[in-house]
């Protein structure tokens, strides 16, 4: 779920709402039988493999877009307690239930560095653990809030917000953070630390995607974070092999720069993907490498699942059609712009 959450459950929700429903309702009965939600399920159990809550997410995402056939009211009872409870057993949370330092998170609104989550296989990685539990935060706040659970929903959107914690103002990055408030002062963007997961700072610093407008105001605004986006491209910083940076080239919308947008993505479709053996430049990881590509190439990409907002850049194709399981057609037909303007501008759904 670490990666699936970002593209491939998105594209079942799109493509195959049936099989979405009953991947929901399997994560209701892994819930109702081992009593959590899990967090890295594999091997038909639990795993405290990798971070973050990310079945809410794919639970959330999923309701959000309109998918029923699966216990939603169950299925939030499992993601409330993963957000606010931690196992009374200790043995339950060395097995993987429940989040990894919950407490810790809960009482600084971030994981401080000296808690070094010991009872997990990635060990450490406090900030990256911080920037994926905000996430999940608003993901289980969206899924409160269509279910009238007005008091959690504020609760959790409060929240959402702790990846502030973790942004040192002083660089406009993320960065480590001790008890006492004090930052780690990390000035290396590029190489690996120890409380980031599989990746650097430059690469983290981006997991904002339920409030990328707030990430340029701490950044400084447009143009600083213009900058920095920059940076990622011009300077090899961009790893698409490596899933958390698979929203980045997708954030120049967010700043009024769709040109960029569609530059990038373009560059990343043109040198990433390929029809060799060794095609993909990373770990397929259950679809997600291959789920960026289709929904790049149709044109839109889901930045915030369990949000119904999609990013824009340019289609790959003059007509894509899907058929949807309700009979439907949804089809997608860029107009003929100029060429520094070529990106989508309308989609329409029709019957026909």
């Amino acid at each position: 779920m670490w990666d699936t959450f970002r593209a491939v459950h998105p594209l079942y929700t799109l493509l195959y709402p049936d099989v979405s429903a009953d991947m929901m309702q399997s994560l209701v009965i892994k819930y109702e039988q081992g009593g959590w939600l899990p967090i890295f399920p594999s091997w038909n159990s639990y795993t405290a493999a990798m971070i973050g809550d990310h079945c809410s997410v794919a639970l959330a995402d999923a309701y959000i877009k309109g998918i029923r056939g699966f216990d939603a009211e169950k299925a939030y009872e499992g993601m409330r307690k993963n957000a606010f409870e931690v196992p009374a057993s200790q043995e339950d949370y060395k097995n993987g239930m429940g989040r990894r330092a919950l407490q810790s998170y809960l009482k600084y609104g971030y994981i401080p560095l000296e808690d070094e989550v010991r009872e997990a296989f990635h060990q450490k990685e406090q900030t990256s653990r911080t920037l994926e539990y905000a996430f999940d935060d608003y993901a289980v706040a969206q899924m409160a809030k269509a279910l009238g659970k007005d008091d959690d929903y504020q609760i959790l959107m409060a929240r959402s917000e702790n990846w502030r914690n973790v942004i040192n103002p002083a660089t406009g990055y993320c960065d480590g953070r001790h008890e006492d408030g004090r930052f780690e002062g990390n000035l290396d963007f590029v190489n690996r630390k120890s409380f980031i997961t599989e990746g650097a700072v430059c690469h983290y610093t981006w997991f904002v995607p339920h409030n990328v407008e707030g990430l340029v105001e701490m950044m400084g605004g447009k143009e600083k974070f213009e900058a920095k986006l920059d940076s990622m491209f011009t300077e090899g910083r961009y790893w698409h092999g490596n899933e958390p940076c698979h929203q980045i080239a997708f954030l120049y919308d967010f700043i009024g720069k769709p040109e960029k947008t569609k530059k990038w993505v373009a560059y990343i479709l043109d040198t990433e993907y390929n029809d060799t053996p060794g095609g993909l430049s990373g770990n397929d990881d259950s679809g997600q490498m291959s789920s960026w590509f289709i929904f790049s190439s149709m044109g839109f990409y889901p930045v915030c699942p369990s949000s119904n907002r999609y990013m824009l850049c340019e289609p790959r194709f003059q007509r894509i059609t899907l058929n949807l399981q309700n009979g439907r057609k949804f089809v997608i037909t860029p107009q003929s712009l100029p060429k520094d303007r070529n990106y989508i501008t309308h989609n329409e759904i029709t019957n026909k």
